[in-house]
């Protein structure tokens, strides 16, 4: 057996349920878009069968349109079927019959070297279609926030019992979202729903973007987002931005959470105020 089928009755294809179908149809668009993990075919083009006969060994594969043929006598390639690599799917089972009716045969490559041959694995619709976004997540560069922090400057130093504004500087599609990205039948937006602060004194707690400190907001404690030091030293502030990716395709949806991590050093003085007696 060769590219997909269901485990679900003897027509192939065509006795997939709905979702499974169409994460089969998912999975071949994803080859041809290049969003899971393939290696060079082997040898011997082509489809195995009509799969409009209902041949119950029916492949599925995507199909290289090759180089088209050129003057003077080169010949057309018909293309090679495309294996995706079996460790590109998360959820996967190895044994002679599925799970579940509705899972989905896929021939894979058991290593990223040809020669160690194709094997067969079943696939749970949600699962494969959910790999395809996680793969197309992964084409958005994200990038962890850069802290916004007052007292603002590199060299700032906070004080004891003074409060400390945080917020998210200089937010983007790419730090704070939201992000989009679509191909092969999928939609995929990222957006940040939080920012987890640890501030390095034992505090923890949950933001949104936070207010930026502006000149002339004196030293009033932040509206939405900040923290007061009791004692003087230096801390490590974290910040952790907690993103969902929700993603569509196929009759199929769900999210994915992911985060990121950015950290900076923070020096907390402590401000005295010496007494000069005169005489």
């Amino acid at each position: 057996m060769a590219g997909l089928r269901s485990g679900g009755g003897e027509r192939g294809v065509w006795a997939m349920s709905a979702p499974s179908r169409w994460a089969a149809a998912l999975i071949t668009l994803a080859l041809a878009f290049g969003l899971l993990a393939a290696v060079p075919a082997w040898a011997g083009g082509g489809a195995d069968c009509d799969i409009n006969s209902g041949n119950a060994d029916c492949g599925i594969h995507d199909i290289d349109p090759g180089d088209g043929g050129g003057g003077g006598g080169g010949g057309g390639g018909g293309g090679e079927p495309k294996y995706p690599l079996c460790s590109s799917f998360v959820n996967s089972y190895a044994g002679d019959d599925p799970p579940s009716p509705d899972w989905i045969e896929v021939t894979c490559y058991l290593t990223s070297d040809p020669g160690d041959g194709l094997i067969s694995i079943w696939v749970e619709p949600r699962a494969a279609a959910e790999q395809v976004a996680r793969t197309l997540l992964a084409r958005i560069k994200f990038k962890p926030i850069t802290i916004g922090l007052a007292p603002k400057g590199a060299d700032a130093m906070a004080l004891v019992g003074m409060p400390v504004w945080l917020w998210v500087d200089d937010p983007s599609e790419t730090t704070y979202g939201p992000a989009s990205i679509s191909a092969g039948g999928m939609r995929l937006t990222a957006k940040a729903t939080s920012v987890g602060w640890v501030m390095g004194d034992g505090a923890e707690f949950v933001c949104g973007r936070g207010t930026e400190w502006k000149k002339g907001m004196g030293g009033d404690p932040s509206p939405t987002c900040g923290h007061t030091y009791s004692k003087r030293g230096t801390y490590t502030v974290r910040a952790t931005t907690h993103w969902v990716a929700h993603w569509t395709g196929y009759g199929l949806s769900g999210d994915i959470p992911f985060q990121l991590t950015r950290t900076r050093q923070l020096e907390v003085g402590e401000l005295q105020v010496i007494i000069k007696r005169g005489g």
